[in-house]
């Protein structure tokens, strides 16, 4: 981007973003109030190419603009635009000026052309006349300081000043190369992009390139953008590659960058893959497999595979692939199989050789839990019973176990020093279906399911016999006194629809009675 920064309300500017290979997917930024904003998105701008185009400048364009790539990474050097009110402005060269460039200063007047024009440096006059440029050619150091200039406009009757404005020198710098990606070793197929600036951020150079190898070092010919792209690398192009700025006529030239070495490899790298712990692993146990692109160049992000090269490995809670580690937080038995990792890397990804396989063999951490009865399933009520939780753990040395026994759903007993439940006395409520679970790191198995039965001892069978025949004994004792009663009584305990002759004979029948109980008692006296 180059123009002279100063500009009056209503004038039209451009702005252009000079990108090699084109800058279909760079835009404008302004940087204005202290905020970072688009800077070609108003109605007064418009973008066409690698140009904004300021059709109508107002005050609030002014700021400082540049443009940058797609990911804000790459940017370009910023110009100031000021947008002035004033009737006199003073336009000078982006800043600062490299030694030995023309500097060219232009004093304007807003609507009119100026008639008489007086330049000054650091208020000391410089040039009086009637042109309204000033040059100076192959500026030094000792042009740096503060200019302005004094205009006369209509027929000499209305004069203004300028404001000041800073002119700043630089000596030519050093250039400065980089490469993108920085990955140091690269392999055939790859794609390297070397960029070479100049401290400070001056543009309007032309760059030359260098390349040295053992066979000494050589200008590269063809190119002199500040761009040197090689796609794909091949092995030919390992070497130190250098570059130089150079503008003016005659040219002057900026020392040499520093050099950045290229080594190209032939064919795909093979990652190292490896595991910790390296001995046995069991359920629970965290597992981490290492992914590394032998030779330490950067730039790789990885792959990782299960069972067979090409199908990845299933992302869990318990296990995930992060960078070039792949952790299995809580080893499971399906976790057990064989392990690959592969790696790629750059915009068109150059993807390298598969690792040598791993095997993850997962050992169960204890073995099927079993809970027995003793002395068994089915106990007399009032017995004792206990229940006990087994299983074999494969670890050494032994972790700690949770043992739970739970009866129709419910926790009896939940402990980590016994595995024993014991009921000193069985009754009704101790029967039902009783399960144990087993738990250490993480790893939770179950017993099969045991119904505990209650069988009734004869001790309560002679009870309830004795209940059952003291509640008969009662019950005929009762019905004979009822009998009884009603034989007494006669039509009481019989029902209304009986007939009189009936209750005539058993009226008769109880004079019998009568006069025979009469008879035993006189004869009774009679044997006295």
């Amino acid at each position: 981007m180059c123009l002279n920064p100063f500009l009056f309300i209503g004038e039209t500017v451009a702005l252009s973003c000079e990108v090699e290979g084109g800058s279909a997917d760079w835009r404008f930024k302004q940087y204005r109030d202290g905020l970072e904003e688009a800077g070609c998105s108003d109605q007064y701008r418009s973008r066409y190419g690698d140009s904004c185009t300021i059709s109508k400048a107002q005050y609030d364009h002014s700021g400082v603009y540049w443009c940058e790539s797609a990911s804000g990474q790459e940017r370009s050097n910023t110009v100031t635009l000021a947008v002035s009110y004033q009737w006199v402005i003073l336009q000078t060269p982006p800043q600062p000026v490299i030694e030995g460039d023309v500097l060219t200063l232009r004093c304007r007047v807003r609507g009119y052309t100026a008639t008489r024009v007086v330049f000054y440096k650091d208020n000391k006059v410089l040039q009086s006349r009637a042109d309204t440029e000033l040059s100076v050619d192959r500026v030094s150091e000792s042009d740096e300081g503060s200019y302005k200039c004094r205009a006369w406009w209509s027929s000499s009757t209305y004069s203004g000043d300028s404001a000041e404005v800073r002119v700043s020198v630089r000596e030519l710098s050093k250039a400065v190369l980089t490469s993108s990606p920085q990955w140091g070793e690269l392999y055939t197929g790859e794609t390297v992009t070397l960029s070479c600036g100049v401290e400070g951020g001056f543009t309007g150079f032309q760059y030359l390139w260098y390349k040295s190898s053992q066979g000494g070092t050589v200008q590269i010919r063809g190119t002199t953008g500040a761009r040197y792209t090689l796609s794909p690398v091949t092995q030919s192009h390992s070497g130190q590659y250098q570059c130089e700025a150079q503008r003016g006529d005659p040219p002057r030239s900026s020392q040499r960058s520093d050099p950045v070495t290229l080594t190209v490899s032939e064919g795909r790298p093979k990652p190292a893959l490896t595991r910790e712990p390296t001995g046995e692993i069991f359920e629970g146990d965290t597992v981490t497999l290492s992914c590394v692109v032998e030779g330490g160049s950067g730039g790789w992000s990885y792959l990782w595979y299960k069972d067979r090269q090409g199908a990845p490995v299933y992302q869990t809670d318990s296990s995930s692939g992060t960078g070039a580690g792949y952790t299995i937080s809580a080893a499971a038995l399906s976790h057990s199989g064989e392990y690959w990792c592969g790696a790629g890397r750059g915009r068109n990804t150059s993807y390298s050789q598969y690792s040598h396989p791993i095997w993850v063999n997962v050992t169960a951490l204890f073995s099927r839990v079993t809970l027995t009865a003793s002395p068994g399933a089915t106990v007399k009520e009032g017995e004792a019973l206990n229940l006990t939780c087994e299983t074999a753990v494969n670890k050494t040395p032994r972790p700690e176990l949770h043992y739970t026994i739970v009866r129709d759903g419910e926790p009896v007993t939940n402990s980590t020093d016994s595995a024993l439940y014991s009921i000193a006395s069985t009754e009704k409520s101790h029967t039902g279906s009783y399960t144990c679970a087993v738990e250490s790191q993480g790893v939770k198995k179950s017993s099969q399911e045991l119904h505990i039965e209650l069988q009734t001892s004869w001790h309560s069978a002679v009870a309830i016999g004795y209940r059952v025949s003291f509640t008969l004994i009662h019950f005929i004792v009762f019905t004979l006194l009822l009998l009884q009663y009603c034989r007494i009584q006669g039509s009481l305990c019989l029902a209304g629809g009986k007939s009189r002759k009936t209750s005539d004979q058993d009226q008769e029948q109880s004079a019998e009675g009568i006069e025979l109980s009469s008879r035993v008692q006189h004869t009774g006296v009679e044997l006295e």
